[in-house]
Parts: structure tokens; sequence; C-alpha cells
């Protein structure tokens, strides 16, 4: 049997929606989707970069999120088909101004930490979403099951490079002036 086809919503009707939705929902090409809910491993992770973000965000023009800060990427303007709305686990913003109470534009750093219901869209359709935004520095996939992070940073010439840290390493964070360990992300995670 065939599912009914769902209409559209404009981005005016999600963005005025939203804030008395009883779950978030990610909104992408005009199709409002549910956000399914963490486990605690997933949090805790979460939790843990935040931290160690907003400590080095100290004394910084930047501002730090956990989860609950909207971020729109495609053209602002442009067809509602071509804009989506994204929940990152975490995410970083310095030296821009807040365009909007409910969502940021400009993010340097970009954090998803893995899902079961979400794992293929964090890998394909958000990673693509995520590398196309100009302001972007930093993307790290986490994996909530075992000590891996793939770390996405664009290099100096803008190109996108990437490397899988298991059990231990270290990742720059260059806005932020510091970094995150592989020990420090999953603090409190496995012990």
């Amino acid at each position: 049997m065939l599912k009914p086809v769902l209409k559209p919503m404009s981005v005016a009707e999600y963005l005025s929606s939203e804030p008395a939705s009883p779950v978030r929902r990610e909104y992408v090409g005009g199709q409002v989707y549910a956000m399914a809910g963490g486990s605690s491993r997933h949090n805790r992770i979460a939790g843990n970069i935040h931290a160690l973000c907003w400590q080095m965000a100290q004394d910084r023009p930047c501002r730090v999120y956990l989860e609950g800060m909207k971020l729109r990427v495609g053209k602002e303007g442009g067809y509602d088909t071509e804009q989506a709305f994204y929940y990152p686990d975490v995410m970083v913003v310095c030296d821009k101004t807040l365009p909007n109470e409910y969502y940021e534009t400009e993010p340097c750093n970009l954090v998803e930490v893995l899902f079961p219901s979400t794992l293929s869209i964090d890998l394909r359709e958000k990673r693509l979403e995520y590398t196309r935004i100009p302001s972007l520095r930093t993307y790290l996939i986490v994996d909530q099951d075992s000590l891996f992070v793939r770390h996405c940073w664009r290099d100096s010439e803008g190109h996108w490079q990437e490397r899988d840290l298991t059990g231990d390493g270290e990742i720059p964070l260059p806005c932020l002036g510091g970094g995150l360990t592989l020990p420090q992300i999953y603090r409190g995670v496995f012990e």
C-alpha cells in the first residue's frame, strides 16, 4: 500500500510551528521529520563535547549550543525546497551576529553523535549539506558505541580532509583556539 504524499510545508510555516511542537523536528526541502530521542550514552558524549567547547569559548566572541538550536542551511530567501533546518548535537559559532533568535547560519564547528536511526542521514545528507557551509571549519562525526571519531576539516586551501580516530587522538578546533581528545569526549561513557 502506498503512503499518502505529504503536503510540503513552507519555511515560514515550519518556523512558526516549531516552538509549539511537542517534539523537535528537522526541515528538509519542504518536509518535516520528527527527531528521535537520544540514549544516555549519546547525551553524555554530546554533553562532554559541549562542556569542553564551552570552556574554550570563554573570553571569545563565540556561542556554543547543545542540541536545541537549529542550523539553517541552503539559500535564505530561495525556494523552500532549497532550504533545510537541522539540530546538530553541538554547534559553535564565532565572530558572527546572531541571524535569528531560533537558528544560526554560520557555524565554525559542528558535531553529530551517531544514533542508529539517523546514522545514514548524518553520514550522507548532513555531511553533504554541512560541508557546503562557507564558515564551517570542523565537522565531527562521533560514534556512541565505540571510541571512534571521524574528523572532517577544511584545510588552508579550502578543501575538505578527513581522518578516523580510534581509541585515542587529538582533534584541533581552530576557531576555539584549542582541541579535544578522545578520552575527553568519551569521559564517563564506557567506564
